[in-house]
């Protein structure tokens, strides 16, 4: 079994990630290698996230006093070709052909001239541990004429054979343009075959002395290749943070987490779209479990998923959606929600859930990480679920992970747990509404959304439990019978 610790992807796609990754705009293959691999920082590199951080910090506060030095960047990024291949050819002294020789010429003006401006510049940007290394040597060897010019061609100047072999070519080659006696012009042809196979052997003998002149240089051109890549993603990653106006988190060493008015753009995009607005996330949690309680179309799944979310671009050296964000660098991040293909391949959501979350306590035993549920249990019976979500929680409250379960099981909080409630319709003027309602059945469900507060409020045990879920079915027009007897059944619960 393969140990995922930061989310597979699928979770990703579901939380947002991949959203997000679509925004960030690479323009050389190497950026583009960076983020198809991308990796959170470990806790033994937490000195290199506060460095990567502190990059993009010093990009989006400098970027539109050096608009016009980026933009330089960029336009060289964007003539960057792979040459990695080439590169590893000639560190093993494969003999480069003329193309490749071409390219690495190429890479190497590009370097130089990125040199200038970068170096010019970097005392102003101030960016940390990228480093480029001269390639003039390189020009040199694959320029020997001085040309400047972005080509290549093995130069009469590389050999004084090769320069006489041509010559001899060149005056055959008049010879048959001028010559009208077919049989001279067949002997012609014969003779300049010669000197063809001779300009051939003697052009390989050059470019075999010019790969093994360029791989002294390998090292720096590999480096240089490095240092595009980081310098191409880390534009890309503060150019996000500046489009979205994204914060650079903290990073403490405590298991506590603080969020301040979090969103999640993908959710933030498609309620845009249709005319409303995201409600920002405020939370804080600590070692030990927390809970978020509500009734369904509270908007517990988008609190947990905008957190996972965040978290996970936070320790991946990402500037953070929120207006403030202090978490610590983890050893996993786990979410377990609705796995729809588990259900597709047999399992039923509940079994996908277990065999999931038996992963995650083994693992949390040995770490320290963070742990979501979102509405874990839903599938069984609600007395039994409501009893399976309080032995986890008091479970997960014993382990030094900080884990946060959303539910809308009663009575599964105890009093050494931080206990978050969606607000709801709590503050709603109920007849109003049901008026509003009544008077537009059609869209009764978008009325009720656009009136329920989706901010959470910390609530202690003895906080009267919200009755969201009957309220919406009496605002929807559930039959008034079986309104009377929920009521009913809640004052015997001693709910009321």
């Amino acid at each position: 079994m393969v140990k995922i610790y930061f989310l597979d992807k699928d979770q990703r796609q579901q939380i947002g990630y991949d959203f997000v990754m679509d925004k960030i705009e690479v323009l050389t293959p190497f950026g583009t290698d960076i983020k198809k691999n991308l990796k959170p920082f470990k806790k033994n590199e937490k000195e290199l996230l506060l460095i990567e951080l502190r990059n993009i910090n010093k990009i989006v506060q400098n970027f539109s006093d050096y608009k016009h030095t980026y933009r330089g960047i960029e336009r060289l990024l964007l003539k960057v070709k792979d040459i990695r291949n080439s590169i590893k050819r000639c560190d093993n002294l494969t003999t480069l052909d003329d193309v490749e020789l071409f390219e690495i010429k190429n890479f190497s003006m590009i370097i130089e001239e990125l040199y200038e401006i970068y170096y010019q510049a970097n005392e102003s940007l101030n960016i940390e541990c990228i480093d480029f290394f001269s390639l003039k040597g390189v020009i040199k060897i694959l320029d020997p004429e001085e040309n400047n010019i972005p080509t290549f061609y093995i130069y009469d100047s590389y050999s004084e054979k090769l320069k006489n072999i041509r010559e001899q070519k060149r005056t055959l080659e008049d010879k048959i343009l001028f010559s009208e006696d077919e049989d001279l012009v067949l002997k012609l042809k014969e003779e300049r075959l010669k000197y063809v196979m001779l300009e051939d052997e003697e052009e390989l003998i050059i470019r075999r002395k010019l790969t093994e002149q360029i791989n002294a240089y390998v090292n720096a051109l590999n480096k240089n290749i490095e240092s595009i890549g980081k310098l191409d993603f880390l534009i890309a990653k503060s150019k996000l943070a500046i489009n979205y106006e994204a914060t650079m988190p903290e990073i403490c060493d405590s298991m506590d987490i603080c969020i301040k008015n979090a969103v999640n753009p993908e959710v933030d995009h498609i309620l845009e779209l249709r005319g409303k607005s995201f409600t920002p996330i405020n939370i804080r949690l600590k070692s030990g479990v927390s809970l978020i309680t509500g009734a369904n179309m509270g908007g517990k799944s988008v609190t947990l998923k905008t957190l996972v979310l965040n978290l996970l671009l936070g320790q991946m050296g990402f500037f953070v959606f929120c207006e403030y964000a202090s978490f610590p660098i983890v050893d996993f991040i786990y979410f377990i929600s609705d796995d729809l293909q588990s259900v597709s391949q047999g399992l039923s959501t509940f079994g996908a859930e277990i065999i999931k979350l038996k992963h995650v306590i083994e693992h949390a035993k040995l770490n320290t990480g963070f742990i979501a549920l979102d509405e874990f249990a839903r599938g069984t019976n609600p007395k039994e679920g409501a009893f399976l979500v309080k032995s986890l929680c008091n479970y997960l409250n014993s382990l030094d992970s900080i884990s946060l379960v959303s539910t809308h099981y009663d009575n599964v909080v105890s009093e050494n747990m931080v206990h978050y409630q969606v607000m709801g319709l709590k503050n709603v003027d109920f007849q109003s509404l049901k008026r509003k309602i009544d008077l537009n059945r059609t869209h009764s469900v978008e009325i009720i959304q656009e009136h329920m507060d989706y901010r959470l409020e910390i609530v202690s045990t003895k906080d009267e439990v919200p009755k969201d879920a009957l309220n919406i079915c009496i605002l929807l027009g559930l039959q008034e019978d079986i309104i009377n007897i929920a009521k009913e059944n809640y004052f015997n619960e001693n709910i009321f």
